[in-house]
């Protein structure tokens, strides 16, 4: 009985002490808490339409946004109208009531709103990390107003959970009274379990599988939450020499700031391989997009790439990667000042006349072309509006380019009879998904050396970047009957290289939850592409 009048009677303190005052605040509280709520449900909708497709394990289960967003605006509605209707009728309504009444145990009910006190602390941090993921990722694409607008939510719920939290932890430790947590700030705290539990249980028990008799090893290792490697380029030269280019990024997830193009060296056909080394730093610059050549009629191996979006420069290197020349810069031979410039990524080509292709993107779609063996550089004709192209040369001679476009759409695809400098027959190819991101194209076999001709692609075999998949087409691209999957998890950008003994070799973007993990190399072969069904046949 002594029991039950201590409870009531804390019920009755709690009540006098929501004086009109209290009221009133918890009123526009609520207030500001649904407005938070609408902002918050809009960048998630944003983040699924422009930025769903980074993260796998986000668009295999964005039904947690959803419900995230309708539980969000939902609770922030509830907090209002409990706090309108607590100030019409002077007293406290709702949750905290029903939980006093239960825990009768004062005690319980102290680490009932302790633990919310420190979650919401928790969860103010997590959005804190979150928002960070999102800048990063977002601030080429957005402009800085929108950016400042899109953090408000976050950082506003931040500093309410905080500090709703810091003063109920003060008033009832430091100042030793009767405290509770402001109106809303359980209900939204709850809210926020739900979101990061869901996820966290998902990434918990998120395994994703390699496809039987890939052989693989990994040869950058970055993290999503610092440095890290991206954009890769591989080559093979003669005698099996492979280079493996990529950008080094003191935030992985940023495509400007300091970032250098390094390189690893393989001399027995990837099986193991030099340390990683500085290609080009430029301070706190942007050095991007390496997009390697070979001429194999002077034996000289290029590497255009690009600084801060603005410059083109090549390099060139005479004894297979081991030394390298002085940079050439290249942007007003191509026409680039004031341009966005990016070339590749991927490989350039040589084609049978020894006409050198650069696929780039200057303005636009196109390629940069030599017929001097790379002394001088001219800019071809602009495809369309694709993007990080890559081409290759068909059995009559054309030139084929295939280019990135938005995601959920298909890959971009076009002809040029004249090496480049002119392009005809547009067309989306359908068998080619686009994931919104970069891919490979790569000539396998051709019929002056084989029975049959054979073309190779790889790219993320979904609307998200994930799922890589090897994909084969026996009538120069026009359709692309043989696929199949690489790897089931995270999986973006690609490059494709083929050994002496037509080996496959791809290095691509790829991670357990996210693909700035790592750079990773694989090998398969023709047996393993098509389940034994197609074989080599040598002329």
């Amino acid at each position: 009985m002594d029991n039950e009048q201590e409870v009531n009677k804390e019920i009755g303190d709690i009540r006098n002490q929501s004086s009109a005052k209290s009221l009133k605040w918890d009123m526009y509280l609520g207030i500001i808490l649904l407005f938070f709520a609408v902002l918050l449900g809009m960048v998630a909708i944003l983040f699924l339409m422009m930025f769903g497709g980074e993260f796998l394990i986000v668009a295999e289960n964005e039904w947690i946004v959803y419900a995230f967003t309708i539980m969000l605006f939902g609770g922030t509605v509830y907090c209002l109208i409990m706090g309108i209707l607590s100030k019409k009728v002077g007293r406290l309504r709702g949750l905290r009531l029903l939980l006093i009444e239960r825990f009768s145990n004062k005690n319980v009910r102290l680490v009932w709103v302790l633990f919310w006190a420190i979650w919401n602390i928790i969860a103010s941090i997590l959005l804190i990390i979150v928002f960070r993921l999102l800048y990063l990722g977002s601030v080429e694409a957005l402009d800085e107003i929108l950016i400042v607008v899109l953090a408000i939510p976050f950082f506003g719920f931040s500093i309410v959970l905080i500090g709703g939290s810091i003063k109920f932890i003060l008033e009832k430790f430091w100042f030793k009274r009767e405290a509770r947590l402001m109106r809303g700030l359980t209900a939204i705290g709850f809210i926020f379990i739900f979101v990061f539990g869901s996820f966290g249980t998902i990434l918990a028990f998120w395994n994703p599988q390699w496809s039987s008799g890939v052989q693989r090893q990994v040869l950058f290792t970055g993290n999503l939450f610092g440095s890290g490697y991206r954009i890769p380029a591989l080559i093979v030269l003669p005698g099996d020499i492979m280079l493996a280019f990529c950008e080094s990024r003191a935030e992985a997830m940023s495509d400007r700031g300091d970032i250098d193009i390094v390189m690893r060296r393989s001399v027995d056909g990837g099986e193991t391989w030099g340390s990683v080394q500085v290609i080009q730093n430029r301070g706190s610059h942007t050095v991007h997009n390496p997009c390697p050549l070979f001429d194999n009629l002077t034996q000289t191996l290029f590497l255009p790439f690009c600084v801060d979006y603005e410059r083109i420069f090549i390099m060139n290197s005479t004894d297979l990667g081991v030394s390298w020349s002085e940079p050439v810069e290249l942007t007003d031979d191509l026409g680039g000042e004031g341009l966005y410039c990016a070339t590749g990524p991927g490989n350039g080509i040589q084609m049978k006349d020894g006409r050198l292709i650069i696929p780039s993107n200057i303005g636009g779609a196109c390629v940069a072309f030599s017929d001097d063996n790379g002394a001088t550089w001219q800019k071809g004709g602009y495809v369309g509006n694709g993007e990080e192209p890559q081409v290759f040369e068909s059995a009559n001679g054309s030139l084929i380019i295939n280019c990135r476009v938005g995601r959920g759409e298909s890959r971009l695809m076009a002809v040029s009879n004249d090496g480049g400098q002119t392009w005809e027959s547009f067309y989306y190819e359908e068998d080619l998904p686009e994931a919104g991101t970069q891919a490979s194209i790569f000539r396998f076999t051709n019929t002056s050396t084989h029975a049959r001709s054979r073309v190779l692609f790889s790219n993320p075999n979904y609307f998200s970047r994930g799922h890589l998949t090897l994909r084969m087409s026996y009538d120069e691209g026009l359709t692309w009957n043989v696929s199949k999957q690489v790897y089931q998890g995270p999986s973006a950008y690609s490059s494709i290289a083929i050994l002496s003994d037509y080996t496959i070799c791809i290095l691509f973007e790829a991670g357990k939850y996210d693909i700035r993990e790592s750079l990773t190399f694989i090998k398969v072969d023709l047996d393993w592409l098509t389940n034994g069904l197609d074989i080599l046949v040598p002329i």
